[in-house]
């Protein structure tokens, strides 16, 4: 399926790329570099212990200093070493003490003091924190130690301990710079863990960086994560199935680095194929998006990597019980970097009770069945990404991405004919950031994102071939201008364009049989809005004009998020949006993919509706010293909803209809926290009905109505190498059409159907679950760090059952056979993993 501007957009982004450029000039030089020049260039040899001087940075080359002489006194005032010369040619540099001591003060850009700061000496387990005053003291180190300082939503420093001399006094005074995040800055540091914040737009943040230990998990999935956080269900345990304040999985969107993904899972979604190893954070917007962003009328999910280069070669390599991996970073030189990272499954060698638990659960009640023996099942991704500092101002990144996940199914043994399930993602896109002047700003973006989902099928004791696929395909450009009036006021304002084309086909060779559904859209979008932000405030007010070409429709939505900080322990905060997609995915269950896979992307037309929704929310956030209490109110309503779209499998599952949703929901947060342990508790009180005019006046529970929710967690750091985890988690069982139990089946024409009663009448016995996760770090110094993570999902082996409907007796027509799906068994996992 071709897409008509697939071509022509690259070629003016990259026309980018090889603009004429001014390199930023480099501002601290390696000794060890600079005494090797200096040997060169007067013919002198110097004596030291590598160890000692490796890692000190001068702010000047002495190798440009005139005279030899003046390059030993330098040494000797301005490091903690002294050069002493031995003869004419033989120079040696020991340092001046064994047991250093230094001080000094920690602030941000207004001068004011950082308290509570992480001051580490790389490789080693101790270190001290700022006090009030930002002031901090470190005795007993080496000349070449590293002192690393850290601070969340800053950035951290990395200093030898001899560029922390002060010329003019005995402590130094260092400068912290907060991290981009715009100006929706950050109200709470520590959300449930150290590793999330709350930002004073309502959104969550996720960095991967400072993420430590949570249950059940032995890596940092990105997407599981989410689901700690209150309004953020799966009703099947699958990460596909994520559903934000009872939206459904596809009315989340999600950006990789500014790409589109429309699959971004392993495993038929149990899993993330977003390696977490490049990818800095993740933020989580329910309510109150910026108008930059289109569709996902629940939610919207950011994943972004890191835009600052590094200046060292850094990467690990690690291996759980379900995949292995790797990852590095290559500063190729001061304004060009190369990060790429893989993963494979590794069930090619062995079946883990991982993978096997796994399996059971993805392939249950599907034509592949829960024995591996008869299956090969494999996935793999691979991600790369480029940063081009083209000068102080002007900043290019290029990422790729690829995810492949491969079935193959045997029916006969021995047989050579195999069905297969093969489902994969590309994509490619490009940022170009420009700072014109102090108040103006551009960025220009553009992507290419493919996704596609092909099955072959024997059936009829193999006599018969039926191919399924399903395809998607977008091109997208997006030029941005930010203009800041004062320190306080912004206008963003902008244009994007996009193409999507869906493929739906399915091909039968015996007796010939071909049906191909083929979509093109392009989606002419022009956005504005207003940021204001102070001490107190913080408003962003916007609209967005969306046109739509193949439906010939119109939207304008717009979006307002407001917040109020009255101190430093209390903020409230209110939402309102507007938003709409053009892309959903409906269920087939008689034209599945083997019954492994049974959703398909589609896209508006004359008989599928524009989805569109409005949202209200209302929130206060209270924090005093290490407890937070943190509540939030919504109403949202959906229209457009598709009844194929919804997962039915009752009498009104194979209807073409829509109709609406409204959702109303509380969501509670209490955290309390010291320096040794963590501890949470979320409560979601929620409704979700949904209305089909063609098939009843009245509203009925839709199938994520899960009214009530609650998790409760607690870690617990013992030191610095010890960590622990566990969490449990209490919700209510999904709405359920039963059966009537004196007619089971009933005569539709020429069929026999099961003879359900009202519809979601009936709801499944509550949910529960226990996780465990324990991590250990067996080393770390200045140059490796290792660490041993164990994980539990299920630790209680409790079988729920998640969902549950009903077929045809194939021995007793007139009765009906009962299907559960049920939950992940007891899953233990362990990794190991080596970082550099």
């Amino acid at each position: 399926m071709k897409l008509f501007y697939r071509n022509k957009f690259w070629l003016a982004l990259f026309i980018i790329f090889f603009s004429s450029v001014k390199v930023n000039s480099q501002n601290s030089f390696s000794f060890l570099e600079e005494l090797k020049l200096v040997e060169n260039k007067f013919d002198v040899k110097f004596s030291y212990v590598i160890s000692n001087i490796e890692n000190i940075q001068l702010q000047e080359k002495i190798s440009d200093i005139s005279s030899i002489n003046e390059i030993i006194s330098y040494i000797n005032s301005k490091t903690f070493l002294i050069a002493t010369k031995i003869d004419k040619r033989f120079i040696s540099i020991a340092p001046k003490l064994e047991n250093i001591k230094i001080c000094g003060y920690l602030f941000d850009k207004d001068a004011m003091p950082i308290n509570n700061a992480s001051i580490i000496i790389s490789g080693k387990f101790y270190g001290t924190i700022s006090n009030d005053s930002g002031e901090f003291t470190l005795e007993n180190l080496k000349i070449s130690d590293n002192i690393e300082f850290r601070y969340l939503g800053y950035k951290s420093i990395l200093k030898n301990v001899n560029e922390l001399i002060s010329p003019i006094s005995d402590c130094i005074k260092l400068t912290m710079i907060e991290e981009e995040i715009e100006l929706s800055e950050v109200f709470i540091k520590n959300y449930i863990t150290n590793s999330l914040s709350k930002l004073k737009d309502g959104t969550i943040q996720l960095n991967t960086k400072n993420f430590n230990i949570l249950s059940g998990q032995v890596e940092p999935d990105l997407l599981q994560t989410s689901q700690i956080l209150p309004g953020v269900e799966s009703p099947n345990e699958s990460i596909s199935n994520i559903n934000v304040r009872n939206g459904v999985s596809d009315q989340n969107v999600i950006f990789w680095d500014n790409i589109k993904m429309y699959n971004p899972t392993h495993f038929f979604g149990l899993i993330s194929a977003i390696n977490p190893n490049l990818t800095k954070k993740i933020t989580i917007i329910k309510n109150g998006t910026s108008a930059k962003y289109n569709d996902g009328v629940s939610s919207t999910i950011l994943l972004e990597t890191d835009n600052a280069l590094q200046k060292k070669i850094s990467g690990g390599i690690g291996a759980n019980f379900i995949s292995y991996d790797g990852f590095i970073t290559v500063p190729v030189n001061d304004k060009l970097e190369l990060k790429t990272s893989f993963r494979n499954s590794n069930n090619n060698w062995f079946n883990t009770p991982t993978y096997e638990s796994y399996f059971n659960k993805t392939f249950q009640n599907s034509a592949v069945g829960t024995s591996t023996s008869n299956s090969e099942f494999s996935f793999y991704d691979v991600n790369v990404s480029l940063l081009y500092n083209l000068n102080t101002s002007n900043h290019l990144k290029v990422n790729y991405i690829k995810i492949n996940n491969d079935l193959n199914y045997y029916e006969a043994v021995g047989s050579n004919l195999a069905d297969k399930i093969k489902q994969h993602s590309d994509a490619i896109g490009l940022t170009y950031n420009s700072k014109i002047n102090s108040k103006t700003k551009v960025e220009v973006s553009g992507y290419y994102s493919e996704y596609s989902l092909l099955s072959n099928n024997y059936q009829n004791n193999q006599q018969q071939l039926v191919i399924q696929e399903n395809e998607v395909l977008e091109n997208s450009v997006k030029a941005t201008l930010n203009y800041a009036f004062n320190d306080y006021l912004n206008l963003e304002t902008g244009y994007q364009l996009n193409e999507t084309g869906v493929l739906s086909r399915t091909n039968v060779n015996n007796p010939l049989y071909n049906r191909v559904q083929r979509s093109v859209m392009l989606n002419h979008s022009a956005f504005t809005e207003t940021n204001f932000t102070n001490d107190q405030w913080f408003v962003r007010a916007g609209v967005r004009f969306n046109y739509f070409d193949k439906i010939n429709q119109t939207t304008i939505e717009p979006r307002i998020n407001v917040s109020y900080t009255f101190n430093k322990n209390l903020n409230f905060n209110a939402q309102f949006e507007t938003k709409s997609q053009y892309t959903s995915q409906v269920i087939d269950y008689l034209d599945d993919f083997l019954g492994v896979e049974t959703r398909r992307w589609v896209m508006a037309d004359e008989h599928i509706p524009l989805i569109k929704s409005q949202q209200f929310s209302v929130g206060s956030t209270f924090k005093k010293n290490t407890f937070l209490v943190d509540l939030s109110l919504f109403h949202k309503n959906i229209t457009g909803v598709l009844i194929s779209g919804q997962g039915f499998q009752n009498q009104i599952q194979n209807k073409r209809m829509d109709g609406e949703q409204k959702s109303t929901g509380l969501e509670v947060l209490l955290n309390q926290r010291n320096k040794k342990a963590e501890f949470w508790l979320s409560y979601t009180l929620s409704t979700s009905d949904l209305l089909f005019k063609q098939i009843d006046e009245n509203y009925f529970p839709g199938n994520n109505d899960i009214r009530h929710s609650s998790s409760i967690g607690f870690n617990f750091h013992f030191n610095e190498r010890l960590n622990t985890s566990i969490s449990g988690i209490v919700k209510s069982g999904k709405p359920i059409t039963s059966i009537n139990i004196e007619q089971e089946t009933v005569q539709n024409g020429n069929f026999t159907v099961v003879n359900y009663t009202d519809l979601n009448t009936e709801r499944l016995k509550a949910y529960s679950r226990v996780d465990f996760s324990i991590n250990y770090l067996l080393l770390k110094n200045q140059t490796f760090q290792s660490n041993i993570k164990f994980g539990i999902l299920n630790v209680l082996n409790e079988e729920q059952i998640l969902d549950s409907y009903y077929i045809v007796d194939q021995n007793d027509s007139s009765k009906a056979t009962k299907i559960a799906i049920k939950s992940l068994e007891f899953t233990p996992n362990l990794s190991l993993r080596l970082t550099f």
